[in-house]
Protein backbone atom coordinates (compact mmCIF):
# COMPACT_ATOMS: atom_id res chain seq x y z
CA UNK A 1 0.00 0.00 0.00
CA UNK A 2 1.40 3.03 -0.99
CA UNK A 3 1.89 6.27 1.21
CA UNK A 4 2.74 9.55 1.58
CA UNK A 5 6.88 10.08 1.89
CA UNK A 6 8.27 14.00 2.54
CA UNK A 7 11.47 14.73 1.89
CA UNK A 8 13.44 17.37 3.55
CA UNK A 9 16.33 18.38 1.19
CA UNK A 10 17.78 20.93 3.08
CA UNK A 11 17.80 18.53 6.33
CA UNK A 12 19.63 16.43 4.60
CA UNK A 13 21.80 18.79 2.84
CA UNK A 14 22.60 19.93 7.06
CA UNK A 15 23.17 16.32 7.74
CA UNK A 16 25.56 15.98 4.51
CA UNK A 17 27.00 19.07 5.54
CA UNK A 18 28.00 18.33 8.86
CA UNK A 19 29.68 15.12 7.97
CA UNK A 20 31.57 16.34 5.10
CA UNK A 21 32.78 19.14 7.23
CA UNK A 22 34.16 16.12 9.95
CA UNK A 23 35.77 14.23 6.93
CA UNK A 24 37.76 17.44 5.41
CA UNK A 25 38.95 18.75 9.24
CA UNK A 26 40.33 14.73 9.25
CA UNK A 27 42.09 14.89 6.15
CA UNK A 28 43.21 18.77 6.82
CA UNK A 29 45.65 16.94 9.88
CA UNK A 30 47.70 14.85 7.37
CA UNK A 31 50.25 16.87 5.81
CA UNK A 32 50.95 17.73 9.76
CA UNK A 33 51.25 14.49 10.52
CA UNK A 34 53.14 13.44 7.58
CA UNK A 35 56.04 16.14 7.64
CA UNK A 36 56.57 15.20 11.80
CA UNK A 37 56.65 11.47 11.18
CA UNK A 38 59.27 12.09 8.66
CA UNK A 39 61.37 14.88 10.22
CA UNK A 40 61.93 11.49 12.83
CA UNK A 41 62.89 9.26 9.76
CA UNK A 42 65.81 11.91 8.14
CA UNK A 43 68.36 8.95 8.13
CA UNK A 44 65.91 7.40 5.56
CA UNK A 45 66.70 7.12 1.60
CA UNK A 46 64.11 9.54 0.06
CA UNK A 47 63.10 7.27 -2.03
CA UNK A 48 62.03 4.84 0.57
CA UNK A 49 59.65 7.38 1.91
CA UNK A 50 58.53 9.06 -1.04
CA UNK A 51 56.16 6.38 -2.57
CA UNK A 52 54.68 6.08 0.61
CA UNK A 53 53.89 9.78 1.40
CA UNK A 54 52.46 9.90 -2.52
CA UNK A 55 50.31 7.06 -2.19
CA UNK A 56 49.07 8.93 1.41
CA UNK A 57 48.51 11.92 -0.42
CA UNK A 58 46.78 11.32 -3.73
CA UNK A 59 44.60 8.98 -1.60
CA UNK A 60 44.01 11.90 0.71
CA UNK A 61 43.12 14.49 -2.43
CA UNK A 62 40.60 11.29 -4.14
CA UNK A 63 38.79 11.57 -0.95
CA UNK A 64 39.12 15.12 -0.49
CA UNK A 65 37.10 15.29 -4.18
CA UNK A 66 34.96 13.21 -3.42
CA UNK A 67 33.76 15.06 -0.41
CA UNK A 68 33.47 18.12 -2.53
CA UNK A 69 31.48 16.78 -4.81
CA UNK A 70 28.93 14.96 -2.69
CA UNK A 71 28.87 18.54 -0.72
CA UNK A 72 27.99 20.24 -3.70
CA UNK A 73 25.35 17.88 -5.03
CA UNK A 74 23.61 17.84 -1.48
CA UNK A 75 23.61 21.53 -1.47
CA UNK A 76 22.15 22.29 -5.06
CA UNK A 77 19.40 19.17 -3.90
CA UNK A 78 18.46 21.50 -1.18
CA UNK A 79 16.82 24.54 -3.02
CA UNK A 80 14.15 21.43 -3.81
CA UNK A 81 13.17 22.64 -0.30
CA UNK A 82 10.43 19.88 1.11
CA UNK A 83 8.39 17.56 -1.25
CA UNK A 84 5.55 15.22 -0.70
CA UNK A 85 5.80 12.48 -2.91
CA UNK A 86 3.55 8.73 -3.63
CA UNK A 87 6.24 5.53 -1.51
CA UNK A 88 5.49 3.73 -4.87
CA UNK A 89 6.31 6.83 -7.55
CA UNK A 90 9.09 7.97 -5.89
CA UNK A 91 10.81 8.93 -9.41
CA UNK A 92 13.67 10.83 -8.87
CA UNK A 93 13.72 11.07 -5.23
CA UNK A 94 14.16 7.65 -4.52
CA UNK A 95 18.09 8.30 -3.84
CA UNK A 96 17.40 11.42 -1.97
CA UNK A 97 19.17 10.71 0.77
CA UNK A 98 22.39 8.76 -0.85
CA UNK A 99 24.64 11.91 -0.46
CA UNK A 100 24.30 11.43 3.28
CA UNK A 101 25.03 7.76 2.73
CA UNK A 102 28.37 8.53 0.49
CA UNK A 103 29.36 11.32 3.17
CA UNK A 104 29.23 8.77 5.77
CA UNK A 105 31.41 6.51 3.95
CA UNK A 106 33.83 9.19 2.77
CA UNK A 107 34.06 10.43 6.86
CA UNK A 108 35.02 6.61 7.36
CA UNK A 109 37.74 6.30 5.03
CA UNK A 110 38.97 9.72 6.25
CA UNK A 111 39.20 8.36 9.39
CA UNK A 112 41.10 5.22 8.91
CA UNK A 113 43.28 6.99 6.50
CA UNK A 114 44.16 9.56 9.75
CA UNK A 115 43.73 6.67 12.32
CA UNK A 116 45.11 3.65 11.15
CA UNK A 117 47.11 4.63 7.83
CA UNK A 118 49.59 6.63 9.31
CA UNK A 119 50.05 4.52 11.95
CA UNK A 120 51.07 2.31 10.00
CA UNK A 121 53.40 4.10 7.83
CA UNK A 122 54.65 5.69 11.33
CA UNK A 123 55.54 1.80 11.93
CA UNK A 124 57.03 1.15 9.01
CA UNK A 125 59.53 3.68 9.30
CA UNK A 126 60.59 2.61 12.46
CA UNK A 127 61.43 -0.77 10.99
CA UNK A 128 63.31 1.04 8.15
CA UNK A 129 65.25 2.72 10.94
CA UNK A 130 65.98 -0.52 12.71
CA UNK A 131 69.96 -1.94 13.93
CA UNK A 132 70.21 -3.19 10.26
CA UNK A 133 69.62 0.16 8.67
CA UNK A 134 72.52 0.14 6.58
CA UNK A 135 72.58 -2.95 5.62
CA UNK A 136 68.47 -2.15 4.40
CA UNK A 137 69.76 0.28 2.29
CA UNK A 138 72.60 -0.58 0.89
CA UNK A 139 70.38 -4.06 -0.43
CA UNK A 140 67.42 -1.83 -1.41
CA UNK A 141 69.88 0.11 -3.34
CA UNK A 142 71.35 -2.75 -4.99
CA UNK A 143 67.91 -3.83 -6.02
CA UNK A 144 66.83 -0.51 -7.63
CA UNK A 145 70.44 -0.31 -9.35
CA UNK A 146 70.16 -3.78 -10.99
CA UNK A 147 73.32 -4.72 -8.96
CA UNK A 148 71.49 -7.60 -7.05
CA UNK A 149 68.37 -9.21 -9.11
CA UNK A 150 65.70 -10.86 -7.48
CA UNK A 151 63.90 -13.88 -8.70
CA UNK A 152 61.87 -12.43 -11.59
CA UNK A 153 58.31 -14.04 -10.79
CA UNK A 154 58.73 -13.08 -7.14
CA UNK A 155 59.86 -9.10 -8.18
CA UNK A 156 56.64 -9.15 -10.85
CA UNK A 157 53.90 -10.29 -7.43
CA UNK A 158 55.79 -7.45 -5.75
CA UNK A 159 55.05 -5.13 -8.30
CA UNK A 160 51.33 -5.61 -8.40
CA UNK A 161 51.22 -4.79 -4.63
CA UNK A 162 49.43 -1.77 -4.49
CA UNK A 163 49.53 -0.45 -0.95
CA UNK A 164 53.17 0.85 -0.76
CA UNK A 165 53.25 0.33 2.92
CA UNK A 166 53.11 -3.70 2.47
CA UNK A 167 55.19 -3.71 -0.61
CA UNK A 168 58.12 -2.12 1.40
CA UNK A 169 57.86 -5.18 4.43
CA UNK A 170 57.53 -7.67 1.71
CA UNK A 171 60.69 -5.85 0.18
CA UNK A 172 62.07 -6.03 3.71
CA UNK A 173 61.18 -9.98 4.16
CA UNK A 174 63.05 -10.54 0.99
CA UNK A 175 66.22 -9.01 2.53
CA UNK A 176 66.27 -11.08 5.44
CA UNK A 177 65.21 -14.14 2.94
CA UNK A 178 65.96 -13.87 -0.61
CA UNK A 179 65.77 -17.25 -1.34
CA UNK A 180 62.28 -17.85 -0.65
CA UNK A 181 59.42 -18.21 -2.95
CA UNK A 182 56.81 -15.36 -2.64
CA UNK A 183 54.28 -16.79 -1.19
CA UNK A 184 56.56 -17.44 2.11
CA UNK A 185 57.89 -13.95 2.12
CA UNK A 186 54.42 -12.26 1.65
CA UNK A 187 53.38 -14.44 4.66
CA UNK A 188 56.68 -13.50 6.57
CA UNK A 189 56.44 -9.36 5.40
CA UNK A 190 52.57 -10.15 6.75
CA UNK A 191 53.44 -11.35 10.28
CA UNK A 192 56.33 -9.13 10.71
CA UNK A 193 53.90 -6.18 9.47
CA UNK A 194 50.80 -7.25 12.30
CA UNK A 195 53.73 -7.25 15.32
CA UNK A 196 54.78 -3.49 14.32
CA UNK A 197 51.50 -2.72 13.62
CA UNK A 198 50.31 -3.86 16.84
CA UNK A 199 53.21 -2.38 19.16
CA UNK A 200 52.93 0.92 17.13
CA UNK A 201 48.83 1.28 18.16
CA UNK A 202 49.86 0.28 21.47
CA UNK A 203 52.64 3.36 21.79
CA UNK A 204 49.94 5.72 20.18
CA UNK A 205 46.82 5.06 21.51
CA UNK A 206 46.79 7.41 24.69
CA UNK A 207 47.91 9.84 21.91
CA UNK A 208 45.31 9.57 19.52
CA UNK A 209 42.73 9.34 22.37
CA UNK A 210 43.55 12.75 23.54
CA UNK A 211 43.68 14.08 19.63
CA UNK A 212 40.41 13.42 19.93
CA UNK A 213 39.59 14.84 22.79
CA UNK A 214 40.83 18.31 21.45
CA UNK A 215 38.01 17.74 18.21
CA UNK A 216 35.68 17.39 20.85
CA UNK A 217 36.77 19.91 23.09
CA UNK A 218 36.69 21.93 19.63
CA UNK A 219 33.13 21.86 19.09
CA UNK A 220 32.05 22.55 22.80
CA UNK A 221 31.53 19.27 24.08
CA UNK A 222 31.11 19.09 27.87
CA UNK A 223 34.09 17.17 29.54
CA UNK A 224 31.37 13.97 30.97
CA UNK A 225 30.45 13.09 27.70
CA UNK A 226 33.72 13.29 26.39
CA UNK A 227 34.70 10.99 29.01
CA UNK A 228 32.10 8.74 27.80
CA UNK A 229 32.96 9.06 24.73
CA UNK A 230 37.00 7.98 25.22
CA UNK A 231 36.32 5.33 27.63
CA UNK A 232 38.06 1.91 26.06
CA UNK A 233 36.98 -1.28 26.26
CA UNK A 234 39.33 -4.22 26.57
CA UNK A 235 39.53 -4.74 23.04
CA UNK A 236 43.12 -3.81 21.19
CA UNK A 237 44.63 -0.25 21.05
CA UNK A 238 43.86 -0.38 17.10
CA UNK A 239 40.10 -1.51 17.98
CA UNK A 240 39.79 1.03 21.01
CA UNK A 241 40.97 3.80 18.65
CA UNK A 242 38.45 3.11 16.03
CA UNK A 243 35.76 2.57 17.99
CA UNK A 244 36.54 6.15 20.57
CA UNK A 245 36.84 8.09 16.58
CA UNK A 246 33.77 6.49 15.53
CA UNK A 247 31.46 7.60 18.75
CA UNK A 248 33.30 11.14 18.45
CA UNK A 249 32.75 11.31 14.92
CA UNK A 250 28.98 10.73 15.71
CA UNK A 251 28.86 13.25 18.71
CA UNK A 252 30.68 16.33 16.61
CA UNK A 253 27.70 15.70 13.57
CA UNK A 254 25.07 15.85 16.37
CA UNK A 255 26.52 18.79 17.72
CA UNK A 256 27.11 20.76 14.23
CA UNK A 257 23.38 19.53 13.45
CA UNK A 258 22.47 21.63 16.42
CA UNK A 259 24.30 24.43 15.81
CA UNK A 260 22.28 24.82 12.19
CA UNK A 261 18.90 24.03 13.95
CA UNK A 262 20.01 27.22 16.28
CA UNK A 263 20.76 29.18 13.70
CA UNK A 264 17.46 28.22 11.65
CA UNK A 265 15.43 28.79 14.51
CA UNK A 266 16.99 32.04 15.31
CA UNK A 267 16.88 33.52 11.90
CA UNK A 268 13.00 32.13 12.10
CA UNK A 269 11.82 33.75 15.00
CA UNK A 270 13.32 37.77 14.35
CA UNK A 271 12.08 37.57 11.00
CA UNK A 272 8.49 37.51 12.94
CA UNK A 273 9.76 40.57 14.84
CA UNK A 274 10.89 39.02 17.77
CA UNK A 275 14.07 40.57 19.21
CA UNK A 276 17.27 37.64 20.66
CA UNK A 277 20.02 38.45 22.45
CA UNK A 278 23.05 36.80 21.85
CA UNK A 279 23.47 36.90 25.83
CA UNK A 280 19.74 35.10 25.48
CA UNK A 281 21.39 32.00 23.69
CA UNK A 282 22.55 29.86 26.92
CA UNK A 283 24.51 26.18 26.83
CA UNK A 284 22.92 24.00 29.10
CA UNK A 285 25.65 21.24 29.58
CA UNK A 286 23.98 19.46 32.62
CA UNK A 287 21.16 19.05 30.04
CA UNK A 288 22.92 18.66 27.17
CA UNK A 289 20.69 21.68 25.08
CA UNK A 290 20.71 24.89 24.28
CA UNK A 291 17.92 27.46 25.24
CA UNK A 292 17.01 30.30 23.24
CA UNK A 293 15.19 33.34 24.43
CA UNK A 294 13.47 35.65 22.54
CA UNK A 295 11.40 38.90 23.51
CA UNK A 296 8.98 41.08 21.52
CA UNK A 297 8.43 44.76 22.49
CA UNK A 298 4.86 43.80 23.79
CA UNK A 299 6.22 41.98 26.02
CA UNK A 300 5.62 38.73 24.16
CA UNK A 301 8.63 35.74 24.44
CA UNK A 302 9.44 32.74 23.08
CA UNK A 303 11.73 29.93 24.70
CA UNK A 304 13.81 26.90 22.96
CA UNK A 305 15.45 24.00 24.08
CA UNK A 306 17.71 22.54 21.04
CA UNK A 307 18.91 19.25 22.17
CA UNK A 308 22.39 17.16 20.42
CA UNK A 309 19.84 14.98 18.08
CA UNK A 310 17.90 17.80 16.30
CA UNK A 311 14.67 17.78 18.55
CA UNK A 312 13.84 20.79 19.76
CA UNK A 313 11.23 22.28 22.16
CA UNK A 314 9.59 26.05 22.23
CA UNK A 315 7.07 27.64 24.04
CA UNK A 316 5.13 30.78 23.82
CA UNK A 317 4.19 32.94 26.94
CA UNK A 318 2.62 36.15 27.70
CA UNK A 319 -0.10 36.20 25.41
CA UNK A 320 -3.60 37.28 25.62
CA UNK A 321 -5.91 34.24 25.17
CA UNK A 322 -5.47 32.49 21.56
CA UNK A 323 -3.37 35.57 20.76
CA UNK A 324 0.19 33.46 20.71
CA UNK A 325 -1.73 31.88 17.70
CA UNK A 326 -0.63 34.62 15.61
CA UNK A 327 2.76 34.14 16.07
CA UNK A 328 3.00 30.33 16.44
CA UNK A 329 1.17 29.43 13.21
CA UNK A 330 3.55 31.31 10.79
CA UNK A 331 6.50 30.25 13.09
CA UNK A 332 5.87 27.05 12.19
CA UNK A 333 4.73 27.40 8.41
CA UNK A 334 8.45 29.14 8.17
CA UNK A 335 10.26 26.49 9.48
CA UNK A 336 8.47 23.64 7.29
CA UNK A 337 8.37 25.79 4.10
CA UNK A 338 11.30 27.98 4.28
CA UNK A 339 13.66 26.18 6.68
CA UNK A 340 12.35 22.65 5.76
CA UNK A 341 12.21 21.38 9.42
CA UNK A 342 9.02 19.45 9.50
CA UNK A 343 6.70 19.45 13.09
CA UNK A 344 6.11 15.26 13.50
CA UNK A 345 5.18 15.66 17.11
CA UNK A 346 3.19 17.93 18.92
CA UNK A 347 2.11 18.56 22.62
CA UNK A 348 -0.27 21.28 23.79
CA UNK A 349 0.73 22.34 27.20
CA UNK A 350 -1.42 25.37 28.87
CA UNK A 351 -0.27 26.44 32.23
CA UNK A 352 -1.90 28.71 34.77
CA UNK A 353 -5.72 29.97 33.10
CA UNK A 354 -6.31 29.08 29.74
CA UNK A 355 -7.57 32.66 28.97
CA UNK A 356 -4.73 34.21 29.94
CA UNK A 357 -0.31 34.22 29.14
CA UNK A 358 -1.16 30.98 27.57
CA UNK A 359 2.03 28.61 27.19
CA UNK A 360 2.49 26.14 24.22
CA UNK A 361 4.98 23.62 23.66
CA UNK A 362 5.87 21.89 20.26
CA UNK A 363 8.80 18.95 19.40
CA UNK A 364 10.44 18.27 16.29
CA UNK A 365 12.29 15.55 15.51
CA UNK A 366 15.67 15.98 13.62
CA UNK A 367 16.44 15.94 10.07
CA UNK A 368 16.83 12.05 9.09
CA UNK A 369 13.81 10.86 10.91
CA UNK A 370 11.22 10.71 7.65
CA UNK A 371 13.60 8.59 5.79
CA UNK A 372 11.73 5.46 4.96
Amino acid sequence: MSHAVRIDYQGISIQCQSICEMASSQLCKLDKMLDEIEKESARLLNSQTEALRKEIFKTKQKLQSKIDSVLQQARRNAGQGTVVVDSDFMGKHSDAYRVIDEAKELEEMAARLSDTKIIEFESLLNQLLGNRLDEQNEKLKDLASGRVRINVAVQQKINEIDDEIIKQYVYLAWIDHPNENFERIYSIAMAAKEKADNQQYEKVKNQKIEEIKTDLRAEKIDEATIEKIVATSETGAKESIKEVRERANAEIVGEKVRKESVKIIVKAIKSRGFVVDSRSIKIDRANNQVIIVAMKPSGAKAEFKVFLDGKFEYRFDGYEGQACQKDIQPFMQDLEEVYGMKITNRTELWAGNPDKNSTMKYQTVDYNKNRR
